[in-house]
């Protein structure tokens, strides 16, 4: 069986800015390559891309992490007859188009050519094969703020495009070669380089870098030199075939298998490559902050915010070197800028409340992942945001002194409760770790600050909500339905519980009742308030487009709600609501119940199908369930495997937490569970 072969490149590509189906476009790449190829369906702006319109209007070279953020190093290649406006489009055969991880296929109409793609890290192949009743010989290749120069000796086009750090005014360029293999005339039009030829097929081979044009040729001599297009897709399916056996799934249902793949596909594609190799083979990067080169790993396009909670807990099971090479590489973030990154795009960006990057780094030291120097290096980095106000805004905590002096962050403050909740989870993060690295006094401190939580408990509502800086909780009636102001996309029932390392001291709060507020969070009717003036989000509409109460799986903020049963020993109820919660996900444009965000949703999926969900990240205790699936073989980073069958477990009948350790020993996962 070959799983690449259940993967769909289309899911969750059906959006709007008002419902999210997932923001996600069809990618073909190699796994977590420097740069994504798509389709460009529908104007330049965000949404770009739709499965339901039949337009082309090029393949577009995409760094875009999610349509909420900007696009970067885009270039857009098509073929026109010239004249054309711009964006010149036709129309393409959407059932004969085939768009696979490492391979694309399409055949225009209007002008009767087909194109093909393969993709290597830094590059591609593109054959365009014409028809002569087509009329087309020429291709564009369109971006904004780029450059573009010809050399008529090699016949090799070189474009450069051009972006600028929003907070340093640092410039980033991406240097791009175009190598085509037939001899083509050059001019420039607008805003566009183009080159005519004569012949009916053209092959193009292109490379990038964001370091120079030497680089770039550096790049395409090892990727693309000498290589057809089949080689090029031969060699990347057996990339993404490789990364997708690490889980064998079996099961009777095959649109089943189609989901799962669907989403370990998305998950192996962020966050993205930022290095290079030089002509040694030691990895370079370029310094965003300042625009020089610097030594050493960089990965971008990550929002910790999202990914905290499952990516990485997933990533530590499949691959160990990789993630410490993603954790390395955040470190090197630091030594660019002096502060670890928030939500890097390739710059930081102020997106999102807390500096969950504490809570990857923590758990990378806590198992082990990342040892000796690098490892204290690393909690340097984190104590920082522990301990210093960068009064910038956007980089490390928001208002840290003030929140050290209260406990806890005011209602003036943004969404202060959120911020709250993860300033106290990232105190606990960097208690683990120190506690990890023998800092006993740092450790006890920080566990201290870590039950911060509780300042903002009213125990006369029963719900975490915000209070003044003298103490005083908002006045007038609270309203657990109303959302934002004080909460993060959405309100006291999403974000009432995120207590991810402390859910026993939570349940004390509740007086032994957490489990019975959660059985009324799951009841509760799927509505949203608003103050009057606010306007209205679409989170908004996807919870109240779901069948589940107030757990708005469809964001990030409710992924561990359903596992707080089994943090408390309740693990059938767990069970119940995992199994009915993953009828949310399909394989389909359509397939996920909300904004997908960098594998953190694909993550969350995969975790429930193997019955395992990392609760506190930091904490290595992951909270179980019954698996989704017939039969699963987890590939175990190390080389053991992890053997779960679904019909040997029983919810009554198992330990409601794993270690680990445990789990990395492999084995029989009903077996390592029995009490």
């Amino acid at each position: 069986m070959r799983y690449y072969d259940f993967v769909n490149t289309k899911m969750g590509s059906f959006n709007t800015s008002r419902f999210s189906n997932g923001n996600c476009y069809p990618v073909t790449a190699v796994p977590r390559g420097m740069n994504f190829f798509t389709l460009q369906t529908k104007g330049g702006g965000s949404w770009f891309y739709s499965p339901k319109e039949p337009s082309f209007e090029g393949i577009r070279l995409t760094h875009m992490p999610s349509p909420w953020l900007s696009d970067y190093g885009n270039l857009l290649i098509y073929a026109d007859r010239g004249g054309a406006a711009n964006p010149y489009w036709s129309s393409y055969d959407i059932k004969r188009a085939v768009l696979e991880p490492a391979y694309m296929s399409l055949f225009v109409q209007r002008d009767r050519y087909g194109v093909e793609l393969a993709p290597t890290n830094s590059g591609a192949v593109i054959r365009f094969s014409f028809r002569a009743e087509g009329g087309v010989r020429r291709l564009v290749f369109n971006c904004k703020n780029s450059s573009y120069s010809f050399d008529e000796a090699t016949s090799e086009l070189r474009i450069s495009t051009f972006d600028i750090n929003p907070t340093t005014k640092a410039e980033l360029y991406e240097y791009i070669i175009v190598k085509p293999e037939s001899g083509c005339e050059f001019s420039v039009e607008r805003d566009s380089a183009v080159l005519s030829f004569t012949v009916d097929d053209i092959v193009i081979r292109l490379a990038t870098s964001y370091i120079s044009y030497e680089q770039a040729e550096l790049n395409f001599s090892r990727e693309l030199c000498g290589k057809t297009l089949g080689e090029v897709r031969d060699e990347t399916r057996t990339i993404w075939e490789q990364a997708l056996s690490k889980i064998e799934v079996e099961d009777k249902d095959e649109e089943r298998l189609k989901t799962f793949y669907s989403c370990l596909y998305r998950f192996n594609l962020w966050p993205r490559k930022f290095y290079e190799l030089d002509e040694n083979g030691s990895p370079i990067h370029v310094n965003t902050h300042t625009g020089g080169v610097a030594k050493g790993y960089l990965y971008t396009d990550n929002g910790f915010w999202d990914t905290f909670r499952t990516f990485y807990p997933l990533l530590s099971l499949l691959d160990k070197e990789l993630y410490a090479e993603m954790a390395e590489g955040f470190y090197n973030y630091y030594l660019d800028t002096g502060w670890l990154p928030k939500w890097v795009c390739p710059y930081n960006f102020n997106c999102m409340p807390g500096m969950l990057v504490e809570a990857t780094m923590s758990d990378a030291i806590v198992k082990d992942i990342v040892k000796g120097e690098l490892a204290e290096n690393i909690f340097t980095a984190m104590l920082k945001d522990g301990e210093c106000d960068s009064g910038i805004k956007g980089v490390g905590r928001t208002q840290l002194s003030l929140y050290r002096k209260l406990g806890y962050l005011p209602y003036t403050v943004m969404e202060s409760v959120n911020e709250t909740l993860d300033n106290s989870f990232g105190d606990f993060a960097i208690a683990k770790a120190a506690e990890k690295l023998g800092k006993t006094e740092i450790a006890e401190r920080y566990f201290s600050y870590s039950k911060n939580y509780r300042n903002l408990f009213d125990s006369n509502v029963g719900f975490i909500r915000g209070k003044d800086e003298n103490g005083n909780f908002r006045e007038g009636d609270f309203d657990p339905y109303l959302w934002c102001n004080d909460y993060t996309e959405g309100s006291a029932w999403q974000n009432g519980f995120g207590v991810y390392h402390d859910i026993g001291g939570l349940n004390d709060l509740f007086g032994g009742g957490l489990s019975e507020k959660i059985d009324e969070l799951m009841s509760a009717p799927p509505i949203f308030r608003t103050r009057h003036h606010a306007g209205m989000i679409h989170e908004m509409a996807e919870l109240s487009a779901g069948e589940y109460g107030q757990c708005a799986i469809s964001n990030q903020p409710s992924f561990h709600i359903p596992y707080i049963y089994g943090a408390l020993g309740e693990t059938a109820k767990t069970a119940y609501h995992i199994e009915r919660l993953s009828r949310l996900f399909n394989s389909s444009e359509e397939g996920y119940p909300g904004d997908e965000d960098n594998g953190s949703m694909s993550a969350w999926y995969i975790l429930s199908s193997l019955g395992l969900y990392q609760m506190a990240p930091s904490d290595p205790t992951y909270v179980t369930s019954v698996p989704l699936y017939d039969r699963i073989t987890v590939r175990l980073s190390g080389g053991a495997a992890l053997n779960i069958n679904k019909e040997d477990f029983d919810p009554h009948r198992m330990k409601h937490t794993v270690s680990y350790g445990e789990i990395m020993q492999g084995g029989s996962l009903s077996d390592i569970l029995k009490k």
